[in-house]
């Protein structure tokens, strides 16, 4: 059920109607979802949850289990697979999504963990023409504002770095 796309899709919808009915089964299907996406990895050194970001279908899967997933699952999940891999999830051109939503739906001491990990690259990952981790940066600020004063911070400082030219597609 992971990797074709009807199939996927179906897994994304039963998710959203489990989370709209509030059912308590809601976080026992994600913490499921997030086990079978934390299965296998070609890539030893990396968390298999990272290697599932980098995956355009596997990935939306687990933005859609962020989306939906309580404060206590979306800090687990944070602190065992993402934590120290941020700056590198913002910059590639699919986890960058997830590290939104997740940014989108954190509680705060998740979305400050990730300010204080990806503030300080937030140059780099605007010059690689991803401006949604910024704009998901500041919102997650907005949400919580005792953020806001080393979020802008940041932003600021992006100002005074040196100029570098994307080529990227728009």
């Amino acid at each position: 059920l992971l990797t074709p796309p009807c199939a996927s899709l179906c897994l994304q919808g039963a998710l959203w109607a489990l989370h709209r009915s509030q059912s308590p089964s809601c976080a026992r299907f994600c913490r499921a979802l997030i086990g079978c996406l934390s299965q296998d990895s070609p890539a030893h050194d990396q968390s298999p949850l990272l290697t599932s970001l980098h995956d355009p279908a596997r990935s939306r899967l687990l933005e859609a289990a962020m989306t939906v997933m309580d404060p206590p699952g979306l800090r687990e999940l944070f602190r065992d697979h993402l934590r120290g891999h941020l700056r590198g999830v913002a910059l590639h051109r699919v986890a960058n999504h997830g590290l939104q939503r997740l940014l989108g739906h954190a509680p705060e001491d998740v979305v400050s963990e990730v300010l204080s990990e990806v503030g300080p690259a937030l140059g780099e990952v605007l010059a690689q023409g991803h401006p949604g981790v910024v704009t998901a940066l500041l919102g997650a600020a907005r949400r919580h504002p005792k953020l806001q004063g080393e979020a802008l911070r940041w932003l600021f400082q992006v100002g005074h770095a040196p100029f570098v030219e994307s080529h990227a597609p728009f």
